[in-house]
């Protein structure tokens, strides 16, 4: 039989040769299309996780509290999470916090069982450094018998939760967020990674980036904190403009990413002199006005009322005028019964940080009397 040269593979018969050169195809094409499978996975699952995210913070009901969204070392989101028979099984995305910003997602797998449904989204917290170094070593289990129940702000509506477990799990399931009872373990999936290269790819887990950077910027608001703008040392008036505020909070770094836009005031609402209420950062964006209280709304009325910084008025008015007073009592009462915030989570900024703000001139009692005199929910607090 007549040999011929399999250029790159050596000498062989013809039919052997054309034989070889299939497999050799074959081999090719099956690989270009394993390759665009794990590229069209990972394009859907990052899409489906940023919706995921989204939708959650869009919740105004429920969420997750703010104390685990600002100290979560990783975020995972596995979506669609299917149940057969008893085990649960899916592939998610992983992305941990890198200074000021998120490192790029990268897959997971996660095995188990225990979600409600047939299928469900899983949101998963690592929230210590051990958590995440056993994920880097070799996998993670979640949902073993020492670990707490996932906070949500329904059920735990503090500023602050208990933060020694190792991990949060919720679902996400028919338009309804959850503490999960999965238990399981997570491993680093390199295998469902798509090559880097993919300009669709790059630019959804930039979407993805962004969707994560909003989701720990959401609140479900859990009360009010007041306040004047003379916050400022070394100025010899403090600003009593819009704009002078938010120049000044941007100098001073406050911005946030929320809802894809991005905000520079502190506060969730300013009072100016005239009793025009001015809105800041949107009411759903963590707050940058109190330390371990920025699920919080924050509202300042224009002004410096402290009797000390401001004794003769030369800084501005020495007292909230009726316009102002009027205006903060209508918009604290709006609040509360849109988040269902009781009596007692309406502070001054001065009862929860070492500060004199709003100012000893400043009528809490007051404004408190009259909150408390209009009839509220049957689950307010006074």
């Amino acid at each position: 039989m007549k040999r011929v040269g399999c250029k790159g593979i050596g000498s062989f018969s013809i039919p052997t040769c054309k034989l070889l050169l299939m497999f050799l195809f074959l081999g090719v094409f099956g690989r270009e299309c394993d390759a665009q499978n794990i590229e069209a996975a990972t394009d859907w699952r990052l899409q489906k996780s940023t919706q995921v995210l989204r939708k959650i913070s869009a919740m105004s009901q429920n969420g997750v509290p703010d104390a685990v969204l600002n100290n979560a070392k990783c975020l995972i989101v596995v979506p669609s999470a299917m149940r057969k028979e008893r085990k649960v099984d899916g592939i998610g995305e992983i992305t941990c916090r890198s200074e000021n910003t998120w490192t790029a997602p990268t897959s997971i797998r996660f095995t188990g069982s225990g979600i409600r449904g047939r299928t469900a989204d899983l949101v998963i917290f690592l929230m210590t450094e051990g958590a995440v170094q056993a994920l880097r070593d070799s996998e993670f289990r979640i949902g073993r018998e020492d670990g707490a129940p996932a906070p949500l702000v329904k059920t735990t509506p503090v500023p602050q939760v208990e933060l020694h477990v190792e991990a949060f799990t919720y679902e996400w399931a028919k338009g309804v967020l959850f503490s999960s009872r999965v238990i399981g373990t997570i491993l680093a999936s390199p295998d469902a990674s798509p090559d880097e290269s993919n300009r669709t790819i790059r630019i959804h887990k930039r979407n993805y980036i962004s969707a994560v950077t909003s989701f720990v910027n959401t609140i479900t608001p859990t009360g009010i904190v007041l306040h004047h703008t003379a916050v400022i040392p070394g100025r010899e008036k403090p600003p009593r403009t819009e704009r002078a505020i938010d120049k000044y909070h941007e100098e001073r770094g406050f911005e946030i990413l929320c809802s894809g836009r991005l905000y520079h005031v502190a506060y969730h609402y300013l009072i100016m002199a005239d009793g025009t209420i001015k809105a800041g950062r949107p009411e759903r964006c963590e707050g940058a006005h109190a330390s371990g209280y920025n699920s919080y709304l924050g509202i300042s009325v224009v002004g410096d009322f402290s009797s000390r910084d401001n004794p003769t008025g030369a800084r501005g008015p020495k007292k909230p005028t009726r316009a102002q007073i009027a205006s903060l009592v209508r918009l604290c009462r709006r609040l509360r019964r849109r988040y269902n915030i009781p009596l007692h989570n309406i502070v001054p900024h001065s009862d929860i940080s070492n500060t004199e703000c709003p100012g000893d001139r400043f009528p809490y009692r007051a404004i408190l009397d009259q909150l408390g005199r209009e009839p509220f929910g049957a689950g307010d607090s006074k």
